[in-house]
């Protein structure tokens, strides 16, 4: 009887155990996902032609003169306040950039708030930055964009060539 009740007591362990090892963990569970990662070509952006922004050669005047260069590719002369003049011997040009990546994406401009030209130690300000494109623009659909803004010209501004910089920043969304 005894090997009996032996027997019977493995086969109860052992059930129990099995019971234990299968039971649905109540405070735990665990499932798989799916994972991707799709990889497009980096965005860029290139000054077209090394076309800059140009005001052109401008006259001084006795008042301060705001001069503005539309963001287009035939600008128009166009002294927003001021007595200054624009020769129209040298065109104004627009600065010329083009945006290049992955077809079909949609990227945004951030254009400066301003920039300074200077001619020696003396300064002149760009601001009032505007672009063709406006804010932002899809890859494949339009490229090309003109980048114009306001030149500010005080009174009794030293005359000379003004040279700077700015940047022009394109991200994609």
């Amino acid at each position: 009887m005894t090997s009996v009740k032996y027997i019977f007591s493995t086969i109860l362990i052992a059930l129990l155990n099995f019971n234990i090892a299968c039971a649905d963990d109540a405070h735990r569970k665990s499932l798989q996902a799916t994972g991707k990662a799709r990889v497009i070509a980096p965005i860029s952006i290139v000054n077209t032609d090394a076309q800059g922004l140009d005001f052109g050669v401008i006259a001084l005047g006795l008042a301060e003169s705001k001069v503005v260069v539309a963001p287009q590719l035939s600008v128009p002369i166009n002294v927003s306040s001021g007595d200054a003049v624009v020769l129209s011997s040298t065109p104004q040009t627009a600065a010329k950039f083009t945006v290049s990546g992955e077809t079909a994406q949609s990227y945004s401009i951030t254009l400066p708030t301003s920039a300074t030209l200077t001619y020696s130690s003396n300064m002149l300000i760009v601001n009032s930055f505007t672009c063709s494109n406006g804010v932002s623009g899809h890859i494949g659909t339009n490229d090309l964009f003109f980048v114009g803004g306001e030149l500010t010209i005080p009174a009794g501004a030293t005359p000379g060539v003004y040279n700077g910089t700015f940047n022009v920043t394109v991200d994609y969304n």
